[in-house]
C-alpha cells in the first residue's frame, strides 16, 4: 500500500481544491489515511505537546520498526491525557525514535494539527462524508447592508467590534480550561487564564441556569497588552504574539500581557451541539453575573466584557458606529437581545466597519523584482469557492518578503481592500487596492464570496 507520507507529498503538489479532491477519492479505501486525516484535522482532538522534542534515533530503526497505525493509536495516550507533562514528552520521542523518518514527519504534522497539504475540514468532508469531521463552531455576523438589516429587531444590542483574535476559552466540568481559536486549535498561554476562569465558574456568585453553565465556552477576542500594560497593540502586532501562542513559542512574558475581551457564554453541550436556545440577554446577564467585578481592559483584569449599549432604532446603531470610528475603533455590532447561539453566519447580528476585509488563501508566491528581486513580490489568493483572485503585493514589510514559498501558500491571510470588482482578464471576481493586513493561523478557510 501506498504510505501515507507520499499521499500527503502529492498533495502538497498542487494547491487546486479539485486535485485534492481527485487524490483523495482515488484513496478513498484507505483506512490508514482516514485515521491520518481525522487525527490532524478533528477540533476536538488535541495533543497538548505544541513542541517537537530533540531526540536521537536509533540508526536500526529503518530495519526494525513500528507502523505508523501503531503511532497513531499510541497518540490517543496523549489526547486522553493518560501520560502528562514530562512523561507525555518522553512518550512522544519514544513514538518517533521507533518509526521510520517518513512516518515520523507524518505524526509530528499530526501533533500540529498540520498536515501541510492543504486539505481543509470542508475537503475532508466533502470525500469522506458529511460529518467525517466535526466543525468547529463559531458564530459569525452578516455584513453591513441594508437586507440583513431587516432582521434586527429594536430594541437592539450595540458592542464594540474588537480587532484581536477570536478565540473561545472552555470551561469543563473537571476544571480543565482550554483556550481554542476559531478553526479549534489550541492557543498555548502557559495557563495565563486558568486560575481568573476557575474563579469565574466556581467562585462567582451564583445566577440562574448554574448547572447549565458548570461546563461552558467564553466567546470573546484577544488583544494584547503594551509591556506597560497601559494599551492595547495593534491588530498586526498583537496578533503577530498571539500567533506564537497558536504554535506554541509564545514566551511568559508576553503570555501575561494577553486579554480577552468577552461577549458571550454559551453552554459546552449547546456550543458542541452548534445551538442555543437561550436567549442572548439571558447569556449576557449569566457571563455579567459571574464577572460583576470586571469592568474594563485598562484595570488590567484579565477578562472584560465588551462595552455594550441598547438602541431603539437604526438610526442609534448608526450614530454609535460613528462615534466608534471616530474613537479610532473598528467599528461595531448590532444584535438581537432574543437571539440564539448558532454555529453560523447568524442574521440576528449584523456588523458595521468602515473597511472591509477578506480572508483568503495564498495559492501561489510570486518572486518580486528591482530592489526586492530574490524575494517575495507578491502572492496570489483565491476565496473558498473559485469566484475570486487576486494578487496582493502591497502592504509586506521587509520582514514579511522574506517568507518563502512554504512560509504563506497554504496560508489563509487577510486582505484588506476598497471594492470587489469584475476581472477583466477572466471571469472571476477581484479585489480594487488589496493590501496585506496578516497571516490568520486561527483559520484554515478561507471566505467565500
Amino acid at each position: 500500500m501506498i504510505k501515507i507520507y507520499d499521499i500527503l507529498t502529492e498533495l502538497e503538489s498542487d494547491n487546486s481544491r479539485l486535485f485534492k479532491i481527485k487524490v483523495l477519492e482515488d484513496n478513498s479505501d484507505n483506512e490508514l489515511l482516514k485515521t491520518t486525516i481525522h487525527a490532524a484535522l478533528d477540533p476536538y482532538t488535541q495533543y497538548y505537546i505544541r513542541q517537537i522534542p530533540e531526540f536521537d534515533k536509533d540508526p536500526m530503526v529503518d530495519k526494525f520498526h513500528m507502523t505508523l497505525d501503531w503511532g497513531l493509536e499510541e497518540l490517543k495516550k496523549l489526547s486522553t491525557r493518560a501520560v502528562t507533562g514530562h512523561a507525555a514528552r518522553d512518550h512522544l520521542v519514544d513514538i518517533l525514535k521507533n518509526l521510520t523518518d517518513d512516518d515520523s514527519e507524518v505524526i509530528e504534522r499530526v501533533i500540529a494539527k498540520d498536515l501541510k497539504c492543504g486539505v481543509s475540514t470542508s475537503t475532508a468532508n466533502k470525500v469522506f462524508g458529511k460529518g467525517f469531521i466535526d466543525v468547529y463552531p463559531c458564530m459569525l455576523a452578516s455584513s453591513y447592508n441594508e437586507k440583513n438589516f431587516k432582521s434586527i429587531k429594536y430594541p437592539a444590542i450595540v458592542q464594540l467590534k474588537s480587532d484581536g483574535m477570536r478565540a473561545n476559552i472552555i470551561m469543563n466540568a473537571n476544571g480543565n480550561v482550554e483556550i481554542r481559536s476559531r478553526n479549534g486549535k489550541e492557543i498555548e498561554l502557559l495557563g495565563h487564564f486558568d486560575e481568573y476562569v476557575r474563579g469565574i465558574f466556581y467562585s462567582s456568585p451564583t445566577a440562574d441556569n448554574v448547572d447549565q453553565f458548570r461546563e461552558a465556552v467564553i466567546d470573546g477576542e484577544l488583544v494584547v497588552l503594551d509591556e506597560q500594560l497601559n494599551e492595547v497593540l495593534d491588530r498586526k502586532t498583537g496578533n503577530g504574539i498571539l500567533n506564537k501562542a497558536v504554535k506554541g513559542k509564545i514566551t511568559s512574558a508576553e503570555a501575561n500581557r494577553v486579554r480577552l475581551i468577552a461577549w458571550d457564554l454559551i453552554p459546552l453541550a449547546e456550543f458542541k451541539a452548534g445551538k442555543s436556545e437561550i436567549p442572548y440577554f439571558k447569556r449576557l446577564e449569566v457571563l455579567k453575573t459571574r464577572m460583576n467585578d470586571v469592568s474594563n481592559i485598562s484595570k488590567h483584569q484579565l477578562i472584560a466584557i465588551q462595552e455594550t449599549q441598547t438602541v431603539t432604532d437604526f438610526e442609534g446603531a448608526q450614530a454609535l458606529f460613528n462615534d466608534a470610528l471616530e474613537s479610532g475603533e473598528e467599528g461595531v455590532i448590532v444584535k438581537n437581545g432574543d437571539a440564539p447561539w448558532e454555529s453560523k453566519r447568524s442574521k440576528f447580528q449584523v456588523k458595521m466597519k468602515a473597511e472591509l476585509e477578506a480572508d483568503l488563501l495564498v495559492t501561489e508566491w510570486n518572486e518580486g523584482s528591482g530592489r526586492i528581486k530574490g524575494l517575495m513580490g507578491s502572492v496570489t489568493c483565491v476565496d473558498s469557492n473559485g469566484n475570486l483572485e487576486v494578487n496582493v503585493g502591497s502592504g509586506f514589510n521587509d520582514e514579511d518578503r522574506k517568507m518563502v514559498a512554504e512560509d504563506i501558500v497554504g496560508k489563509i491571510i487577510t486582505v484588506k481592500y476598497n471594492e470587489v470588482i469584475q476581472d477583466k482578464r477572466s471571469s472571476t471576481k477581484s479585489l480594487f487596492l488589496p493590501i496585506f493586513e496578516e497571516v490568520r493561523l486561527d483559520k484554515n478557510v478561507a471566505d467565500k464570496f
